[in-house]
């Protein structure tokens, strides 16, 4: 999402008023946003929360039913 922003890791870190680091972890799977970071880090990029959500439900759905 970021990348489809058209952002660099240190926008979005400026946007968010954090650390460069914070949006390398998320990244890289070393960290995890809570609901609240999800709501702020879709506002940043320019998405709709609501809607990111309700894709990623459907993808995880689609996960579990491949297993």
């Amino acid at each position: 999402m970021r990348s489809d922003a058209g952002l660099t890791q240190r926008d979005l870190a400026t946007r968010l008023q954090r650390e460069n680091s914070f949006v390398w972890r998320i990244e890289h799977g070393e960290r995890r946003l809570d609901i609240v970071e999800f709501f702020w880090v879709c506002e940043a990029l320019g998405y709709d929360p609501a809607l990111v959500y309700s894709e990623l439900v459907e993808a995880f759905k689609c996960l579990k039913g491949s297993s």
